[in-house]
């Protein structure tokens, strides 16, 4: 896909985030990506369920003050790793809302030091779960094309 975005995911990152999915259905559940870039292109490497009272069927909300102590806490364990966005799940084969896309294109710009935020949401195909993902290319958000990796190296 000539021009389109990429989005390294590692397999152990999209197995976390899918069986969260599968575990909060109906509901939807999600959480922050952290990760490296490599190449220039970001890499999510781990996927970390946030779990919260404010989720239902058509919605899911991060609550306030809880990603920077995550990402502060993943950089105990690896120094490497940055925020690289957000995610959550749809329990049914739709993509982001115009509420997702919304929230990911403000977050960026409130965040001006957090260069193409991405959004993942896990879709609930009839084939089984998917990745949809969108990431702020300049001011909008564009679709991205994921490829599957495996894990981040230690040092």
């Amino acid at each position: 896909m000539s021009g389109t975005p990429l989005l390294l995911v590692a397999e152990s990152a999209q197995a976390k985030m899918f069986a969260a999915a599968i575990a909060a259905l109906p509901n939807e559940t999600g959480g922050i990506l952290l990760g490296v870039s490599r190449d220039g292109q970001p890499w999510v490497t781990e996927a970390v369920e946030i779990v919260t009272k404010e989720r239902g069927r058509h919605h899911y909300k991060i609550p306030a003050g809880v990603t920077q102590p995550t990402v502060l806490a993943a950089r105990e364990a690896d120094y490497r790793l940055g925020y690289l966005g957000d995610w959550h799940s749809h329990p049914a084969d739709v993509g982001p809302s115009a509420t997702d896309l919304a929230t990911l294109a403000m977050f960026s710009v409130k965040h001006p030091k957090t260069p193409n935020p991405n959004l993942v949401v896990v879709r609930a195909a009839t084939s089984g779960l998917r990745l949809d993902v969108r990431r702020i290319m300049g001011i909008s958000p564009r679709q991205c094309e994921v490829r599957l990796t495996g894990n981040l190296g230690s040092e």
